[in-house]
């Protein structure tokens, strides 16, 4: 949906009402017996808790012994499971990945999202939509359109001429670009009329017209998230105010002494900016343009991955659109590269954890082998078994951390009373094994209850609706 009758369609569907997870106004939800996990550090899992949910909110939490169930509540029976916060995506594109993407997060747990640029107006109808009833989808934090060079859209418009012609149509409407002073205003301006909640820069012309986007944006209020941006060093970066900084960053380890990494990584700290690794799309791009990744678009693509059957048409189009642009790189040198700073991004993970460096667990859902909602418990696990953070860390990088970047942590990001009921039950204790994130029981989001039947319910509707 790119357009205003989209937005007038989408307006429609709050006629109709979705039957997953439905729960009435003013019912309580009672989960009894669960063991609630905090993600902060100083916290330990308290067993045998009843958690009451109504109209959205936690209302009240403690030792199943003390909390009265309301007559006519809805028990939900959680003797044995664990309660985590809601999980965050904190880097998706829905642009590439299609609509639907919002029922696969919510399947798998993933209850807000950062949209790190796309389709304002389909965004905003999605929001309207789950904000009724009449769509499920995860919280939408989005910084609209895509701040870039105009160097770079410029040769989109030639490769599109020249080869594919689909690609300036699937890149062109959500991108600015900003060349200088004079455009970073105009553009910062625009972004604060459509009410966007973060700034997106991808790249920019020149480095004035970087340092000039930082400006408006901090002026503005607007938090910034950034790739390192050619021709900026990121120590300036970070100093001027770019606010966080998306996937891998520096050199593969042999070109640089841990002196020089440790002062880049200090200026994180020094300035409270966050780092957004993207572990999983690291690896994904890995066999981009390799027969692993075009086996993908193959009769055999669904036995050899499961997840293939929830990639829609669209999703795969835009797939198949960068293999081919890659394909002509397969060579074992490659391979080699992204295998060394593969292992470089998980050394500076590490050390920026142990420097104190907030990591936010982001996995560019939509980029090639990047599945919405399944990447986000891969991303998880790349956490901790490749950049080696403790299981506790890796979930604070997906509950209270992304909360706090939003600016919304009085209100989500760990399960207590008065917070909005976003809450993920698992068959087993994460804290155990990171890989226990994707045994999910059942999940709430704002309120909302779906059960694993429900969970499933979704799968299917997903598995279908691409199949067609």
């Amino acid at each position: 949906m790119r357009n205003r009758s989209a937005l007038v369609a989408a307006l429609a569907l709050i006629q109709a009402c979705a039957t997953a997870g439905t729960t009435p106004a003013g019912e309580v939800i009672a989960i009894v017996g669960v063991s609630v996990v905090d993600p902060s550090a100083s916290q330990a899992t308290v067993t045998n808790q009843t958690i009451l949910v109504a109209d959205g909110v936690i209302r009240a939490m403690g030792p199943a012994s003390e909390i009265t169930i309301p007559a006519g509540a809805r028990r939900v029976d959680a003797r044995g499971k664990f309660a985590i916060p809601g999980l965050w995506d904190s880097h998706v594109h829905f642009m590439n990945t299609g609509k639907t993407a919002l029922q696969l997060l919510i399947a798998h747990g993933v209850t807000s999202v950062r949209e790190m640029g796309g389709y304002i107006d389909s965004t905003r109808a999605w929001q309207v939509g789950m904000k009724f009833g009449s769509l499920i989808g995860p919280r939408i934090i989005t910084a609209g359109p895509i701040l870039e060079s105009p160097q770079y859209l410029a040769r989109v418009v030639e490769r599109s001429a020249s080869g594919d012609r689909r690609l300036a149509l699937r890149v062109l409407p959500y991108r600015m670009g900003i060349g200088d002073s004079v455009e970073a205003g105009k553009v910062i301006d625009s972004l604060v009329k459509l009410r966007v909640d973060f700034v997106k820069i991808r790249n920019a012309g020149n480095p004035e017209a970087f340092y000039a986007t930082l400006r408006e944006s901090r002026q503005a209020g607007l938090r910034v998230a950034a790739h390192q941006v050619s021709g900026v060093s990121l120590r300036s970066a970070l100093d001027s105010g770019q606010t966080d900084l998306e996937h891998a960053i520096l050199p593969p380890l042999s070109r640089l002494s841990d002196a020089t990494r440790d002062s880049v990584y200090r200026k994180f700290v020094d300035n409270g900016a966050w780092y957004t690794p993207t572990l999983t799309v690291s690896r994904a791009v890995m066999l981009s343009g390799d027969s692993a990744a075009r086996a993908i678009f193959s009769a055999d693509a669904i036995r050899l991955d499961e997840r293939r059957a929830y990639a829609s048409a669209w999703l795969l189009e835009w797939w198949r659109m960068q293999v081919d642009e890659r394909a002509t790189d397969t060579s074992s040198t490659r391979a080699a590269a992204g295998d060394e700073a593969y292992a470089s991004s998980t050394s500076d993970v590490r050390r920026m954890r142990e420097l104190g460096v907030n990591i936010l667990a982001g996995t560019d859902a939509g980029s090639v082998l990047v599945y919405p909602g399944f990447a986000l418990h891969e991303e998880l696990r790349l956490l901790v078994e490749d950049a080696k953070l403790s299981p506790r860390e890796a979930l604070w990088s997906a509950t209270i951390g992304p909360a706090r970047f939003a600016r919304l942590d009085h209100e989500l990001g760990t399960i207590s009373a008065g917070k909005i009921a976003d809450i993920v039950l698992l068959d087993a204790d994460p804290l155990e094994n990171i890989r226990n994130t994707r045994r999910i029981f059942a999940v709430v989001q704002a309120g909302r209850l779906f059960s694993r039947g429900d969970l499933d319910a979704l799968l299917g509707e997903v598995r279908s609706a691409v199949a067609h």
